[in-house]
């Protein structure tokens, strides 16, 4: 059996934002804004810094910041 090796991958920092309301329902409308290409090296408190910093620049409230790891598994 051959041996499985991890190559991590960029990640994406994504912000989810709420646009607006439902008239009907009143549930939250929420968009997301995706930065890619964040290199794979990053820490994940400065992955956050950074989001936190593009808050600041946002015209909607933010309701979650996400940050997505991406790896390829090889032999």
């Amino acid at each position: 059996m051959a041996t499985v090796v991890t190559v991590p991958r960029d990640s994406a920092l994504q912000l989810r934002l709420v646009v607006g309301t439902n008239p009907e329902t009143g549930a939250p409308i929420v968009n997301s804004k995706t930065f890619n290409k964040i290199k794979s090296t990053v820490i994940e408190q400065d992955a956050y810094d950074v989001a936190n910093a593009l808050v600041d620049l946002q015209k909607y409230a933010v309701d979650e910041i996400r940050f997505e790891q991406e790896s390829q598994l090889t032999e």
